[in-house]
């Protein structure tokens, strides 16, 4: 059952041209990345942000240990310990691109319209039985 047409529209597509990039990469030798030197106070700097790293760790793995710690009181006194904190964002949704966006909206809209329709279709017969005096 479809109240609209599902095919494709004449929509322009990217074109990939592999010719041009093929022929480019056999002629030209690759480039080499210029190497950025260390400064040897940068080494103080990293040992510093390592440190900090290191004790930011032991901190957290010490609160893990102190929380389950109580967990396990709570449990040997009869009490429901409360359920672990989860991380306070969400997790990042993916990204749709922008064919699949379209798609989606599509989708939706076709749907929104066919409840619509059925909602007023039932409407419509509960009117009807209500004055029809059945």
């Amino acid at each position: 059952m479809s109240f609209f047409s599902s095919s494709p529209k004449n929509r322009r597509r990217r074109s990939r041209s592999k010719s041009t990039k093929d022929s480019g990469a056999l002629l030209d030798p690759p480039k080499e990345k210029p190497r950025s030197r260390k400064r040897t106070d940068d080494l103080g700097e990293q040992a510093f942000q390592l440190n900090a790293r290191i004790g930011a760790l032991e901190s957290f793995l010490a609160k893990k240990t102190a929380a389950e710690e109580r967990r396990q009181q709570m449990r040997g006194q009869n009490i429901l310990p409360p359920p672990d904190k989860t991380s306070l964002r969400p997790a990042k949704k993916r990204q749709l691109s922008h064919a699949e966006r379209r798609r989606y909206h599509a989708e939706r809209n076709r749907n929104g319209i066919h409840f619509f329709f059925l909602f007023c279709l039932a409407c419509g017969i509960a009117w009807w039985l209500i004055f029809s005096g059945i």
